[in-house]
């Protein structure tokens, strides 16, 4: 007995089709998974950028009436060598800002990542400041720019690095 060729066509076109839907089922999963990344990592960035425009205006503003609050927040929001390094540099500025009875305010004005990765981030501000003091009670005004590298540690985006620009 001979296999009849219209079934024999039939079962080529099945099998066809099948590969063919396995094929752009898998398509349709990567680019789902790339969709998925991709969003991801957007949000990474934004929340990295988020933290980093939050601890650029601590690190940037104090209050001489509450000087020690100022200082640990931005301790807090810091990691490593950094946070070392500025504990013990506000720890030698805290009686001159005392002495003078400064205020600093600031405002960010800009800011993007530079390079971002799920854990780490690379983020630029600029900054504005106003700043008093017993020397110049109406304030003075100054602008400037910060390059901060940000390490995502417990689920939290801490500073590592504060470099100006």
């Amino acid at each position: 007995m001979h296999a009849d060729p219209v079934d024999g066509r039939r079962r080529a076109v099945a099998i066809v089709a099948l590969v063919v839907a396995v094929v752009v089922a898998a398509l349709a999963a990567l680019g789902a998974r790339q969709l998925s990344d991709t969003k991801r990592a957007s949000s990474d960035r934004a929340a990295a950028l988020g933290a980093a425009r939050q601890i650029a205006v601590d690190f940037a503003a104090y209050d001489y009436h509450h000087l020690n609050e100022d200082f640990q927040r931005v301790a807090g929001e810091s990691t490593g060598s950094f946070r070392q390094q500025y504990l013990t540099q506000s720890a030698g500025v805290q009686s001159l800002i005392v002495k003078a009875k400064a205020v600093s305010t600031a405002e960010v004005v800009s800011g993007g990542v530079v390079e971002g990765s799920g854990s780490r981030a690379t983020i630029v501000l600029a900054l504005n400041r106003t700043v008093t003091n017993t020397s110049v009670p109406k304030g003075q005004n100054d602008s400037f720019g910060l390059q901060m590298v940000m390490l995502r540690l417990h689920g939290r985006w801490l500073a590592s690095d504060v470099k100006p620009l």
